[in-house]
């Protein structure tokens, strides 16, 4: 599985590296209020790529900010319920909450 997953990466990367060789000419992007970016193509389409992750991660980070949030909401809650069942138990005298019967001393 590995050696087909690795086969996948370097087909993949040649035929983007055969891309980026093949469009290295000269074009120009034209922006607001009359700006023009002179630039070859595939850094032109580099941008463009950084500027989508860019734009998912931003969309992205409040959903991540609030799982994260519960998830350490629910850690407290966990250990507050660790520490009073803890409690209980050290209050019957015994850590153990059934009877065992083992060798008499």
């Amino acid at each position: 599985m590995k050696l087909v997953a690795w086969t996948i990466r370097i087909v993949l990367f040649v035929l983007l590296f055969v891309l980026a060789l093949r469009n290295t000419g000269e074009a120009a992007l034209q922006l607001f209020f009359g700006a023009v970016w002179h630039a070859p193509l595939i850094l032109i389409l580099l941008a463009a790529f950084a500027l989508g992750i860019v734009a998912a991660l931003i969309a992205v980070a409040p959903a991540l900010m609030r799982q994260r949030m519960e998830a350490s909401r629910l850690r407290r809650s966990l250990d507050a319920a660790r520490a009073q069942q803890a409690a209980e138990s050290s209050e019957r005298g015994t850590g153990v909450p059934y009877n065992i019967m083992g060798p008499k001393v």
